[in-house]
């Protein structure tokens, strides 16, 4: 199987030099990886994963990827797993990818153990969900303390606790997840749970605003259209408080 990308000639020498360079880093990093050697195996997995001078080859990739992960790096525990989960075609199915989460999370990967906490949500075992949400966030993970957040909003496997979710919101919201901007505007607009205050409700949306701004300035369409309407949503919000 050729695995090395392929140029037409008019590409040039110049392209030829560099994928002639990366056929012969490949080859030096497999036989590195071969001899116990795990970052090689992890720079050789995240070649073929993202295609860097490789052609993309998620097979290889979930194998170095693997082969990392036994030989000790967390977070290639985490990137198979990922693969396992997402690329069906690679036949592992998501009991191989939980076991690769928990082996990052055990070995210190904080993206491991948020993962493995999505995986005990879908397997709806939220109290173990929302343990391992609570590592990840403990360890500084910014969206697994917005996932801890949720849980403490809805109580789910998790004892409900409005005032530890608006703490793990905002903190979420400062660090640029807009999911947990949303929601606290959401919920000091609303004023069913907490007590009405439409300024700080427009500050949250405010700052979602600024995340979706970035999104669309680097041409995400979605991201300028939720934009739009979030400007309409604060606009309409902020009518009605002066009406008042």
């Amino acid at each position: 199987m050729r695995t090395c990308r392929v140029f037409d000639a008019a590409a040039g020498a110049l392209a030829l030099a560099v994928v002639l360079v990366a056929c012969s880093e490949a080859s030096r990093l497999k036989a590195k990886c071969t001899s116990s050697d795990a970052q090689a195996c992890m720079t050789l997995a995240q070649m073929y994963a993202t295609g860097t001078g490789l052609a993309v080859d998620y097979p290889r990739a979930a194998d170095f990827y693997q082969r990392a992960c036994d030989r000790g790096i967390a977070e290639g525990c985490n990137q198979a797993g990922e693969l396992y989960e997402h690329h069906a075609e690679l036949g592992a199915g998501l009991d191989r990818a939980e076991a690769a989460f928990e082996a990052a999370c055990t070995g210190g990967s904080s993206a491991g153990c948020l993962n493995l906490g999505l995986v005990f949500a879908a397997r709806d075992d939220k109290p173990r969900a929302a343990s391992m949400y609570e590592r990840a966030c403990g360890a500084g993970l910014m969206p697994a303390c917005h996932h801890l957040a949720v849980a403490y909003d809805q109580g789910v496997g998790i004892m409900r606790d409005l005032e530890k979710a608006i703490t793990l919101y905002a903190d979420a919201c400062s660090h640029k997840i807009l999911e947990s901007c949303l929601a606290l505007g959401g919920l000091y607009i609303a004023g069913d749970r907490l007590d009405l205050d439409v300024t700080r409700g427009v500050y949250y949306y405010g700052e979602a605003m600024k995340i979706y701004d970035g999104g669309c300035a680097s041409g995400n369409d979605t991201d300028c259209k939720e934009r739009d309407k979030l400007r309409t949503r604060i606009a309409i919000v902020t009518e009605a408080s002066r009406a008042q």
